[in-house]
């Protein structure tokens, strides 16, 4: 096969050695099939895997090799060096004003730290729905016309016409609750805590000691919330554990893996 023939010397003939992919010839493209029909076709047969005549296969599909490569880090100080986190002072500083600056049009952001949007935006997700008919119903009935001696309200405004409706709604409410969201919780609505003693008695409605709402405490998911937002914000993080192991401080994580 001559050497004139090649693209490489066809451009050094035509002194034309930077026209890029401009007249490259695509694998398979013929005068039916052009360079775009070609690599749609690749793209649907490059989801399967090839085998040969025994079943085993000979190339492997896309992201689905399982040889494994010689992974090797670049050593690099800056692995030991801080990362891009930032204080909590100055995370609500700048919540702070950015708050302050949002209902402000003559005012622009020009520059933002490197962090996730939603510590910022943290709290803003209204229900707007939800609060428009609460607002609506503050403003057709308010409370001094529907509670006290200046009461005008005659009777309870319901949703329903009638007493059929009525045991309907109900029934479809009792259809759609689901047993499965409220386990874990008292019957005061705090949560309870795995390993916990009282819990199967209190479900059979059976109490030999008094419960503290102290130690319901701190389950909230205002303070999870909290929590991850200390860790995003934190250089170094120390997970003590208590090795004394009271009543009641397991978690459902320690106790799934004493079963395993």
């Amino acid at each position: 096969m001559g050497t004139g023939k090649k693209e490489a010397s066809r451009k050094e003939r035509q002194g034309k050695p930077n026209d890029g992919m401009a007249n490259v010839k695509t694998k398979g493209e013929n005068f039916y099939r052009d360079a775009k029909k070609i690599k749609t076709l690749n793209m649907f047969k490059d989801g399967k895997a090839r085998r040969n005549a025994q079943g085993e296969i000979t190339v492997s599909a896309s992201y689905q090799s399982r040889d494994l490569p010689t992974a090797r880090i670049e050593p690099n100080r800056k692995w030991f060096a801080n990362s891009r986190v930032i204080s909590q002072e100055a995370l609500t500083s700048f919540r702070d004003a950015v708050a302050e600056r949002a209902a402000d049009p003559y005012q622009v952001l020009l520059k933002t730290n490197k962090l996730p949007m939603s510590l910022i935006r943290d709290g803003e997700g209204i229900n707007g729905l939800k609060q428009h008919e609460a607002k609506m119903a503050i403003e057709t009935s308010p409370f001094n016309d529907t509670f006290g001696p200046k009461a005008q309200r005659k009777r309870v405004k319901l949703g329903v016409s009638s007493l059929e409706d009525l045991a309907g709604e109900s029934a479809r409410l009792q259809d759609k609750y689901s047993e499965k969201n409220d386990e874990g919780f008292h019957a005061d609505g705090s949560a309870i805590v795995r390993g916990d003693d009282t819990a199967a008695a209190e479900d059979l409605g059976l109490l030999t000691t008094s419960r503290e709402s102290v130690f319901s405490k701190g389950q909230s998911k205002r303070i999870w919330n909290e929590l991850y937002k200390v860790i995003d914000s934190s250089d170094v993080i120390i997970h003590v554990l208590d090795s004394r192991d009271p009543n009641g401080t397991p978690q459902a994580l320690d106790l799934r893996v004493e079963q395993v």
